[in-house]
């Protein structure tokens, strides 16, 4: 596994696969790359990101520690792979896409959306990372020579240098520099808190809920002109389903930090 991780860590800096499994075998001589897997070769992007997808989903919510998420499809649209899954418990939104771009040869995460009434995504948050990055600089260098105490000091542990190129690939939201993956969690604890309050949402989504009283004050119009005429065009039957819906939102707008208002910002206490 830490053989892997390090092949992986040398070719998120551009290097090939011949020189990256090279310098691998140097420290983990029965390491042996399998073509199949290799995230470099194209084709294989798709189940690279079926392999990774429940970390990197995970980090997204550092607040909803144990849920599992499922992908449920995964289409290739030009540049970007749009990866649509469920989460379990639910983080306040299903489904979410996920799009991810290539860099340098591996999936990385660009943003998420989040589905409107009526079918069209709206921005949930986005990492910041560009389509075209500047290439990096850090060559390492193997002094073949060396005793195996110096070579170890050319080329860290796995953890350390892992760091070091998070440190060089930190993603970016709203222009305000966030942790990069595995880093303490993601970019969710970075956002402002928006202006609107998590009592007053709960208490209009209790008591109005069935007229999307609650979702006019989020900002979320859509939904809340949805709740209105299905309850008014079915001369109140529609409450059936306008309640229970509006009931769900507000006690996930009192208790999830990850329920979002219409302009993507947290709810205030």
């Amino acid at each position: 596994m830490e053989a892997q991780a390090y092949f992986d860590n040398l070719k998120s800096q551009g290097f090939d696969d011949e020189f990256a499994h090279k310098h691998t075998r140097q420290y983990y001589p029965d390491f042996s790359l399998n073509p199949t897997a290799s995230v470099g070769n194209v084709g294989n992007h798709n189940a690279w990101i079926s392999q990774n997808f429940q970390r990197i989903a995970a980090e997204c919510y550092p607040d909803d520690e144990g849920a599992v998420f499922t992908i449920a499809d995964i289409r290739n649209n030009g540049q970007v792979i749009e990866v649509v899954a469920h989460s379990n418990p639910s983080i306040g939104y299903d489904p979410v896409r996920y799009d991810f771009i290539i860099i340098n040869g591996i999936p990385a995460l660009e943003s998420t959306s989040t589905p409107n009434p009526d079918g069209s995504w709206s921005p949930f948050f986005s990492t910041g990372v560009s389509s075209t990055p500047a290439p990096t600089a850090h060559i390492p260098v193997v002094h073949q020579t060396h005793p195996p105490q110096q070579q170890q000091q050319q080329y860290p542990p796995q953890q350390q240098q892992m760091g070091h190129v998070a440190a060089q690939q930190q993603p970016m939201m709203q222009g305000q520099p966030m942790q990069a993956y595995g880093q303490q969690g993601m970019m969710m604890q970075q956002v402002g808190v928006g202006s609107r309050s998590k009592i007053v949402t709960f208490l209009l989504g209790f008591f109005l809920g069935v007229f999307g009283v609650h979702n006019f004050y989020l900002g979320k119009t859509g939904l809340g002109i949805t709740q209105l005429l299905l309850t008014i065009l079915t001369f109140g039957i529609g409450t059936l389903i306008t309640w229970p819906w509006s009931l769900i939102e507000s006690i996930l707008a009192l208790a999830s930090s990850n329920f979002r208002d219409g302009d993507g910002m947290p709810l205030s206490d």
